[in-house]
């Protein structure tokens, strides 16, 4: 093996695990932007708490639009078909409006590491 290969080889080596680690989600910090952005208007309590959005208790692995406690679902989400795994939430909260065309949900989170962690943090919720 050449000298640069070498080199290369032990760069990447040490480099990789903290890359893997920036890689993580931080569900900490998943919680921290859940309460900033998005507790106006979900609940992640069992009782009480913002009736505007659904409560989000248990959300992942919930069918769109199904939770009985919650009336005010828009039609165009109970027909989106969609189950919120992690990786549809991860899509539907890029830009909610153009992954479901004609839900009411208006926050979106673009930035992918904060979108991880608050989808790491919903995945926590049971």
């Amino acid at each position: 093996m050449s000298g640069f290969r070498r080199l290369f080889v032990m760069v990447a080596a040490m480099a990789a695990p903290a890359l893997c680690a920036a890689a993580k989600p931080d569900i900490e910090n998943g919680k921290a932007t859940f309460n900033t952005m998005c507790s106006v208007c979900h609940s992640t309590q069992k009782t009480g708490g913002p009736i505007e959005g659904p409560n989000l208790i248990g959300v992942v692995g919930r069918k769109a639009g199904s939770q009985p406690e919650f009336p005010r679902y828009s039609q165009a989400l109970k027909a989106s078909g969609l189950t919120w795994s992690k990786k549809a939430l991860n899509k539907f909260l890029v830009n909610p409006g153009e992954k479901v065309p004609g839900t009411f949900m208006p926050m979106q989170i673009p930035d992918d590491k904060t979108r991880a962690d608050v989808v790491a943090y919903l995945a926590t919720l049971k």
